[in-house]
């Protein structure tokens, strides 16, 4: 396995913790927060599509350089 494969799944892990609060809400299957609480920063689960995300960015440049030579 690739450092452009283990980036691209924690891109598309990170993508879906995004994702997930918002799809939930769209189906009616969580109450939408209220305006401006600010409580979906305080989530764990944006914190770790944060983190994943930041993982994959991170994992992609050292791919690129390693392909590029230096």
């Amino acid at each position: 396995m690739t450092l452009e494969q283990i980036s691209l799944g924690l891109g598309l892990a990170g993508l879906g913790c995004f994702l997930w609060p918002i799809l939930q809400r769209l189906r009616g299957a969580a109450p939408a927060e209220a305006p401006a609480s600010g409580s979906s920063l305080r989530s764990p689960l944006w914190w770790a599509g944060f983190v994943l995300t930041a993982a994959a960015i991170f994992l992609q440049r050292i791919a690129s350089q390693q392909a590029g030579g230096g």
